[in-house]
């Protein structure tokens, strides 16, 4: 059975930023899922540098979404990220840090032009990509590599901040009424000078 941990905001309503954070041999981490998508495994560090943390991630409006790591340098593992479009194991691969992760490694930032929609974000062990990537096609219900290697795990940290755009906020009701007099007093003063 697999368990995919919902993104929520931490904050306001319309709060733009989330962090996702934890530890890739935490049992009690609800995130993380083992390569098959079944559950994690920590039997020892070849088994914990291939769980994956999943996410499903909501854009409300459409714009730039930004995926900031921050684990690797608090001394935590180097990221794999893959980003998939739609909801659960259904879910297209969309994007990663592919180019990064095998040039330079470690903490990375990307941009993406997203519509609004779901999203799944999931978090590996370097080099432990989704068969959907390594495949050129695919869903996330396809699962990972099992290529995450155990001296890429650190302290076995990640983190990894997204920004999104600000959802759009609805006027308070005293607010409206504010602008409600304000137009019908300029309706007012418009009829008054035609007079």
């Amino acid at each position: 059975m697999t368990v995919i941990c919902s993104l929520l905001p931490s904050g306001p309503a319309d709060a733009a930023s989330v962090t996702l954070s934890g530890y890739f041999n935490d049992s009690g981490n609800s995130a993380l899922v083992g390569s098959d998508l079944g559950p994690a495994l920590f039997g020892d560090d070849w088994e914990i540098a291939n769980n994956v943390a999943l996410y499903a991630l909501s854009v409300p409006v459409a714009g730039n979404v930004t995926f900031d790591s921050n684990g690797f340098a608090a001394g935590g593992a180097d990221p794999y990220f893959t980003l998939f479009q739609g909801n659960g194991t259904g879910a297209t691969f969309l994007g990663s840090n592919y180019d990064q992760a095998f040039s330079t490694g470690g903490d990375f930032f990307l941009n993406y032009a997203l519509a609004a929609g779901d999203y799944m974000v999931a978090l590996g062990v370097f080099a432990n990509m989704s068969l959907a990537e390594n495949y050129g096609m695919g869903t996330l219900n396809d699962g990972f590599t099992f290529l995450g290697v155990p001296q890429y795990l650190g302290n076995y940290y990640y983190e990894l901040v997204i920004t999104k755009p600000d959802t759009p906020t609805v006027p308070e009701p005293a607010t409206l009424l504010l602008i409600g007099t304000g137009l019908a007093g300029v309706a007012a003063f418009r009829r008054k000078l035609k007079a």
